[in-house]
């Protein structure tokens, strides 16, 4: 038989617990770091998606406004046709009398709050038919 010494708990098991307890603490503060940084490119992809769709969304409604398919009369703010439920658009008129001068689309998406503006100097097109607004106007009077 081989003989043994008796074994004492000594500093080097302590230490070793030490150690076990330290990589732990940092492997958490890592995995913490890790989480953050997922987390934040997570949400700025997010804003990013919905300002591509606030733009896209704001030069639909110029079009519209430059094909005569929508009237700027109606300043809104409007509520988009479903899918877009979310979404809202508003057309400020411009602010001086000449005709070069820009109005501005506002397109508001809710939660999360997102705003776009884009101002567009929009010309009327030649033969093109004007959009009623939705404000009923009087009809004329027939003379009896």
């Amino acid at each position: 038989m081989l003989n043994r010494l008796p074994t004492r708990p000594g500093r080097d098991q302590g230490s070793v617990l030490l150690e076990v307890v330290l990589a732990l603490m940092l492997f958490v503060a890592a995995a913490a770091i890790v989480g953050s940084a997922l987390q934040a490119t997570i949400d700025s992809e997010e804003r990013l998606r919905l300002g591509v769709h606030a733009d896209n969304l704001a030069a639909t409604v110029v079009a519209e406004l430059e094909a005569g398919l929508r009237s700027p009369a109606v300043l809104g703010p409007t509520p988009f046709d479903p899918p877009f439920t979310n979404w809202t658009w508003q057309i400020i008129p411009p602010g001086g009398d000449s005709p070069a001068s820009p109005h501005e689309v506002v397109v508001r998406h809710s939660d999360p709050e997102v705003v776009r503006r884009l101002a567009q100097v929009i010309l009327p097109r030649a033969g093109a038919v004007p959009v009623p607004s939705e404000t009923p106007a009087e009809e004329p009077v027939a003379a009896p």
